[in-house]
């Protein structure tokens, strides 16, 4: 099992909880996030990563911590809609953390052009939905992805009755995302699987742009 003393692994999805932590900051994620990420990170090592959703902050903290341990010089920008007293402690540590909302109401576009510029410049980028609305959030950024950059987003299951069967009360309890929602994003803009099969126990969906 993938080792680092600040995790802290805490599942009881009988009851609704599964949130373990990094360094003492929840993290709103299955702990089998902890190695993939790693590795993803390791075998990837983006110049940027850009995450919608920071929420609590433990996973953009573990995030930052990854990328520091490999020496490498990740820019990692952050988005939520609310603040949290954990921010300034985010930024003290390197972490761009912008509290705003980028998208317009129906997500047909988005309110800060600079996120558009921000994945298409040189570099690849791994960018992360795990905002108020998955799916809409992957549809519209997965258009400025460049080759060899990475989407993904969070609570998804590749349908209902993988979800129900495979992953509720045993992985996670929440599903936002199928593979339906994105097939023609997907299609379009000629995404295709990464570590899927990896990536399946921590309930993400990863896509690279070829």
């Amino acid at each position: 099992m993938f080792k680092d003393e600040k995790i802290t692994r805490k599942s009881d999805l009988e009851n609704n909880d599964s949130l373990s932590a990094y360094d003492g900051m929840t993290c709103q994620q299955n702990s089998n996030c902890f190695e993939l990420f790693y590795k993803l990170i390791e075998d990837k090592r983006p110049r940027r990563i850009l995450e919608i959703g920071t929420a609590l902050g433990g996973f953009t903290q573990y995030l930052k911590h990854v990328c520091d341990e490999l020496n490498m010089d990740t820019d990692i920008r952050t988005y939520d809609i609310y603040d949290s007293y954990e921010y300034s402690i985010m930024i003290k540590k390197g972490i761009d953390v912008r509290v705003e909302d980028i998208f317009l109401q129906d997500y047909s576009g988005l309110l800060n052009t600079e996120i558009a510029e921000y994945i298409k410049s040189e570099g690849n980028v791994i960018v992360l939905c795990d905002g108020g609305n998955k799916i809409k959030e992957f549809n519209l950024l997965s258009q400025y992805l460049k080759t060899g950059d990475i989407i993904m987003a969070h609570d998804y299951g590749y349908d209902t009755e993988t979800f129900s069967k495979k992953i509720n009360k045993v992985y996670w309890n929440w599903h936002e995302i199928s593979e339906s929602d994105i097939d023609e994003s997907v299609k379009k803009y000629n995404l295709k699987p990464y570590m899927q099969d990896e990536f399946d126990r921590a309930v993400w969906v990863c896509k690279i742009k070829e």
